[in-house]
């Protein structure tokens, strides 16, 4: 067996105990999608709620939050060159018209006319996208955490700057490949999601973000995808939604943001979140990856949204 194959068995393993930590029994399928290949996981019974995770990370890093949403039929999308979905070069078109083909393919693959999602992070992004460019597949959307470079205002974090530069990035590209210990991919996360959501992570969770970009490709993947979003130490312009688009997203959605996001606050984001005709705003103790702080917490609001018959009533 190659040393790429072991890796992708570890990994596999890894998964399998923290869905079974979280109390989930998952099921794994690959969709190719005519070039992208996205990898699906499935868990549960019931309604149909999309999940789709940030950058580089593992869909099934959102476990915790979807143990305490029960009742569903969890689809969890690993978007292509993340996590053991096979490497992608994101290039050719806009990203935005990638990542709609990416999700409305998924959904044709699976047979789901439209369902609810829950998107973090690039994952918020890319169903804001598809709430705007085909508005009949998302019924609802839970946005957790600041949505990529979705809103105006969105800060870049010095990793991005860094991986996103010609030469500098390149190094880093290439480190990502090499073995290290834990602590240096906890510190690294710290950044990001902050020192509590790091510490609160256990091994095995932490693993399945960082053993992933060991495999061929997937490093090159994650730096393609994240020069298409920034330039330099900004979002492209293409890639923040207008005010006119933010009038546009008609379905029903909620953000659910952390006090401590070090991309955007809760207070940077209310102006342009208040530009979305059915969207309300709830700030949550956490980070840009609340649901590590404190999955019950994160969940309260998301649980209440996915219930709210009210919301049905007024679609029907």
């Amino acid at each position: 067996m190659s040393n790429a194959k072991q890796l992708e068995s570890r990994i596999r393993a890894i998964e399998q105990r923290v869905a079974a930590a979280n109390g989930l029994t998952i099921t794994e399928a690959l969709i190719d999608l005519s070039g992208p290949i996205v990898r699906v996981l499935t868990t549960g019974t019931g309604d149909t709620l999309v999940h789709i995770n940030g950058i580089s990370a593992p869909v099934m890093g959102l476990a915790p939050l979807i143990a305490e949403l029960p009742g569903f039929r969890h689809v969890l999308v690993d978007l292509p060159g993340h996590s053991l979905a096979p490497p992608y070069d994101w290039q050719g078109r806009s990203v935005r018209e990638l990542a709609v083909d990416v999700v409305t393919g998924t959904l044709d693959a699976l047979n789901v006319t439209s369902a609810a999602f829950v998107g973090s992070s690039l994952g918020g992004l890319f169903t804001l996208w598809t709430m705007l460019d085909a508005p009949a597949r998302v019924t609802r959307a839970a946005i957790v955490a600041t949505p990529a470079t979705a809103l105006p205002g969105t800060r870049v974090i010095p990793e991005f700057t860094s991986l996103t530069s010609p030469v500098r990035g390149r190094i880093d590209q290439s480190l990502m490949r090499l073995p290290s210990p834990r602590s240096v991919a906890r510190l690294a996360l710290t950044g990001a999601i902050g020192k509590t959501a790091a510490r609160a992570m256990s091994d095995d969770m932490l693993d399945l973000h960082r053993l992933p970009l060991r495999l061929p490709g997937q490093a090159a993947s994650y730096r393609a995808l994240l020069c298409r979003l920034l330039d330099g130490g900004a979002p492209r312009p293409e890639n923040i939604l207008t005010d006119e688009e933010l009038a546009q997203l008609a379905a029903p959605s909620l953000f659910v943001w952390g006090n401590d996001d070090v991309f955007c606050s809760p207070e940077q984001a209310e102006p342009s979140v208040a530009k979305i005709p059915s969207a309300k705003l709830v700030a949550i103790q956490g980070g840009h990856a609340p649901w590590f702080d404190d999955a019950a917490s994160c969940a309260v609001p998301v649980r209440a949204f996915l219930a709210d018959n009210s919301i049905r009533a007024a679609q029907a």
